[in-house]
């Protein structure tokens, strides 16, 4: 009787176990699942919002590019107080960084 009991315990384990390796898979499955669609959902939205964007902007973007372009040159007045404590060497080459960074929005602007 403790032998049969034994066995049926050993069988019930064993199945035990085999349920529990089939239910671990397919959890792998469904993760795996997961992050894949979740992939696809963040790369529809990234793509719908690119749209959205592009669409609103879309005849605006000299405008846009000026905004950009003041900030800019806002941020550079304001900081310009600091170059002026720099090392000539330093100041010189912020003044180059400005001064690229002009060209290139006067190059977009022109585009």
């Amino acid at each position: 009787m403790i032998n049969k009991f034994n066995e049926e315990l050993l069988k019930h384990k064993t199945s035990m176990k085999e349920d529990m390796e089939k239910l671990k898979t397919e959890q792998d499955v469904l993760r795996i699942s997961y992050t894949i669609n979740e992939k696809k959902l963040m790369d529809k939205i990234d793509s719908s919002i690119a749209k959205v964007i592009k669409k609103h902007i879309e005849g605006k973007e000299s405008e846009i590019l000026m905004k950009i372009w003041i900030n800019e040159f806002k941020e550079i007045i304001n900081d310009f107080e600091k170059l002026k404590k720099l090392k000539p060497k330093e100041f010189s080459l912020r003044l180059n960084e400005i001064s690229d960074t002009i060209e290139v929005f006067k190059q977009k602007l022109l585009e």
